[in-house]
């Protein structure tokens, strides 16, 4: 039913909870899980790269930390899990890349990293939802509270 689900990670709570869910269905499903996380700046962003290199640097180590954290919950994992390290508009990409890859499901957590971002522009989850063309569920921390 779900071949090949899409987990975006961006560091926060909320995205390792949804990873963590999307372990359990992937288990069930015998599903291949691709776990992304998509590094925004203003560089890559407006398409220019007025930022030192030491600043792309640590964006790009931050975010192969945040792929690495996210690839510990599937030590035990039995499927297939891999990673994959994207540039540019979070929402743009992940609806992007679920076409091109026909990815079956995306699971991911309603809140992130995001901040004043979300006021000016809206969250990435709610533009996921609208825009995504295949199945996407949202985690809400809450439903993963400890018992």
């Amino acid at each position: 039913m779900f071949g090949k689900i899409l987990v975006p990670v961006d560091g926060s709570d909320a995205a390792f909870k949804a990873a963590s869910y999307a372990k359990g269905i992937a288990e069930k499903f015998e599903s291949a899980v691709t776990l992304l996380h998509v590094i925004e700046h203003p560089g890559y962003l407006s398409g220019t790269n007025s930022f030192p290199a030491s600043v792309l640097q640590d964006m790009d180590k931050n975010g192969e930390q945040v792929l690495a954290r996210a690839l510990e919950l599937f030590a035990d994992f039995d499927g297939r899990v891999s990673t994959k390290l994207e540039y540019g508009h979070a929402g743009i990409k992940i609806t992007e890349l679920s076409k091109e890859n026909s990815y079956s499901l995306i699971i991911m957590g309603r809140r992130g990293l995001s901040g004043v971002k979300q006021l000016l522009m809206g969250s990435v989850s709610n533009y996921v939802l609208h825009y995504a063309q295949c199945p996407t569920l949202i985690i809400k921390g809450e439903c993963m509270s400890k018992k």
